[in-house]
């Protein structure tokens, strides 16, 4: 599925429990955040914004299929970067099933985060959490680095949401350890 996303990038480890990783210190709350990122970014941020980079249909891969629920291969996709006071923080994708373009309203989310949606008044359902290390190359929305990043599944009513954020090298001006030091 990454070599379908519009931000180049290289997984270079596979998705693991966190028990079975390493984590680098600083990192870790944001790895292991259990409730909405958006939140999180909020409160270490004066300025939060969505940049949209897209919503599409992709291929996906046997396990990313079981965690979304759907029969067929191809998916829908919605690739975010989440910006921060620092800039670029968090690039984020979610893969779900197609149907939950209406019966979920993503259709309508446009540049409004994704977690203001899960998380509003009702507690959100997460389980499958997942993390790996990954390389974005370099482009126009964000700089290049080798990052930590996560997976979950959480859950829109009854449609499961498989949700990635990798934390982007810029995240580090927000108190969190320079690029070098997070892997």
């Amino acid at each position: 599925m990454k070599s379908e996303l519009t931000v180049p990038l290289i997984q270079l480890v596979p998705w693991r429990a966190p028990a079975e990783c390493e984590l680098p210190e600083a990192l870790r709350p944001w790895l292991l955040e259990t409730d909405s990122m958006t939140r999180r970014l909020r409160r270490y941020n004066r300025h939060l914004s969505v940049q949209l980079l897209g919503n599409r249909s992709v291929s996906l891969a046997e396990d990313e299929q079981a965690l979304v629920a759907v029969q067929d291969p191809v998916g829908m996709c919605r690739e975010v970067i989440l910006h921060g006071d620092g800039g670029p923080a968090i690039l984020g994708w979610t893969l779900f099933a197609e149907e939950v373009l209406l019966g979920g309203g993503l259709q309508d989310l446009g540049e409004q985060p994704l977690g203001e949606r899960i998380f509003g008044d009702l507690p959100a359902r997460r389980d499958h959490l997942q993390l790996a290390c990954f390389e974005i190359a370099s482009n126009p929305w964000c700089p290049a680095g080798t990052v930590w990043g996560r997976r979950s599944r959480l859950y829109l009513g009854q449609w499961p949401l498989l949700v990635h954020e990798l934390f982007l090298p810029s995240l580090s001006s927000n108190g969190l350890p320079s690029n070098k030091e997070l892997v």
